[in-house]
């Protein structure tokens, strides 16, 4: 039976609108790589194979990316390939390639380019066999231990330094390990501390074994010199009864895996966002249905570690809160007149670049600067776009915010904050830029050699932001920082924060 080309057409729009904003790690994706199977045998990398990709990389990064001469200069990026370039001189397993090349790729700040291994790839046995029996906060610069596999340590400990090394120093290299929007620092503090960014630069860059010498700062200010020796950890470590951030609230029905709460005998709801998928648009009409229902005049939505997603369905969720018709991107634009056209075609993804080609034209050029529409396969994402037809929220919003707050959560948050003039952010900077982000089609370049995979976007897309800080994510009107306890404990001071203002 013949296919029928309209279906053809909907899969290619899904392949690319899936992944608009899709790249900050998944913690069971970011285990799957660091595991070893017993008996997979990888080979190393020659030096040959490793520098071939890296040019092949390169150059396809001068000739499209949308991030290059950006946030970091062409002559310093050029500097940084040529040091990392230099810096391959032996045969390396797959991970250590990944890690050595991932510093020239932060230089880029583009959160959407990220290094994946090759598929099916798995470290050898005891490449990276230390475990940090402890889990941290990175915040402020400063590294805090929450839970704990060891009796030397507790819960509001500060590590100051491990094996002589300060941690300002293990910071810096942890960044370096996960690329960013812009000069972003909430979402890099965020990956050490929740996606064991901590143990990698332990393992990766500084390659410690295991039994770790520390000096820490007690809670009480005591500093402290001791030995951390991971064959006497504790396999059970000490619980702590979970807080209750939900005591005096209700859960509505109907409303699948986004969650809407009421709070008691008020009229304040919460309602939980997450990365926007094609269902969610049901979700929203029932949600905003019952919020009208309950007269709510205060509302708080939690976007926090919302990365991204169809923004198609961004816009849908945005047209119950803007003031008046709205838009949710400027401008999104490409450095090629014909991206598919590219050098290194044969390298990118062959059903995304037909996404592409189905869903979006290039039009005219400004300056250095090709302007993409999109088809009517896409649907229209440029503004003004309509209001919702019915349960539209008028009253008071307040938006929780954090360092996972990415692409197409970002580009929705900034929309609101220029579009709505009853609302107020808490939490922290965004991780996606305010003045918006390099993606909107998002490819896979597959390296010829190592077969290492990137994450490519081939579009700049401009958010509608009025006041953007170049570089920086949308800042939260209240910023609200966690301790080690509340990590522990999961508090919700976010919540905490709203539920104040609220009720002042």
């Amino acid at each position: 039976m013949k296919p029928n080309p309209k279906y053809k057409v909907i899969f290619y729009i899904i392949v690319i609108t899936f992944f608009i904003g899709t790249s900050l790690p998944v913690k069971s994706q970011e285990k799957v790589h660091k595991s070893s199977e017993k008996g997979s045998t990888p080979q190393k990398l020659s030096v040959k194979s490793m520098q071939s990709d890296l040019t092949v990389l390169w150059s396809t990064i001068k000739e499209m990316h949308p991030g290059y001469n950006y946030y970091t200069s062409a002559d310093s990026l050029q500097k940084v390939y040529n040091q990392t370039y230099s810096s391959i001189n032996k045969p390396l397993y797959e991970s250590e390639f990944i890690s050595q090349i991932y510093p020239f790729i932060c230089k880029l700040r583009c959160g959407h380019t990220q290094i994946k291994h090759s598929v099916g790839y798995k470290d050898p046995v005891g490449l990276y066999p230390a475990h940090l029996p402890f889990k941290v906060l990175v915040t402020n610069g400063k590294v805090f231990i929450t839970t704990h596999q060891t009796e030397v340590l507790r819960t509001g400990d500060e590590i100051i330094s491990i094996n002589d090394v300060v941690v300002k120093e293990i910071i810096k290299h942890g960044f370096d390990l996960y690329s960013t929007d812009g000069y972003n620092q909430t979402f890099k503090e965020l990956f050490l501390s929740e996606y064991d960014g901590f143990e990698d630069v332990c393992n990766k860059y500084y390659h410690w074994k295991g039994t770790y010498k520390m000096q820490i700062r007690t809670r009480q200010g005591e500093l402290k010199d001791l030995t951390v020796d991971t064959d006497k950890i504790i396999s059970n470590e000490p619980q702590t009864a979970p807080f209750d951030n939900y005591t005096n609230w209700t859960t509505a029905e109907n409303t699948g895996n986004l969650k809407l709460r009421f709070f008691n005998d008020s009229q304040t709801a919460l309602f939980e966002t997450k990365p926007f998928s094609y269902q969610d648009t049901i979700t929203y009409k029932e949600a905003f249905k019952q919020i009208e229902s309950k007269k709510i005049k205060n509302l708080i939505l939690d976007v926090r570690h919302n990365t991204g997603g169809d923004i198609r369905v961004a816009i849908q969720l945005l047209s119950y809160l803007a003031d008046s018709p709205f838009s949710i991107i400027k401008d999104v634009k490409s450095r090629l007149q014909n991206p598919t056209l590219n050098k290194s075609a044969t390298y990118f993804d062959t059903d995304r670049t037909n996404g592409f080609l189905q869903g979006y034209k290039i039009t005219t050029k400004e300056g250095s600067w090709y302007h993409v529409e999109t088809t009517p396969a896409m649907g229209t994402v440029y503004g003004p776009l309509p209001l919702a037809k019915e349960y539209h929220f008028d009253g008071n919003l307040y938006v929780l915010i954090d360092g996972a707050t990415f692409s197409s959560g970002a580009l929705f948050t900034a929309a609101l904050k220029s579009q709505c003039k009853n609302v107020k952010f808490i939490g922290r900077e965004t991780a996606g830029g305010e003045e918006g982000c390099n993606g909107m089609v998002m490819q896979e370049l597959t390296l010829p050699n190592t077969k290492i995979m990137i994450d490519f976007p081939w579009m700049r897309v401009e958010s509608v932001a009025r006041n953007p800080i170049r570089g920086r994510g949308i800042m939260p009107d209240y910023k609200v920082d966690y301790d080690p306890l509340d990590i522990v404990i999961k508090k919700d001071r976010d919540l905490e924060k709203a539920m104040e203002l609220i009720n002042n």
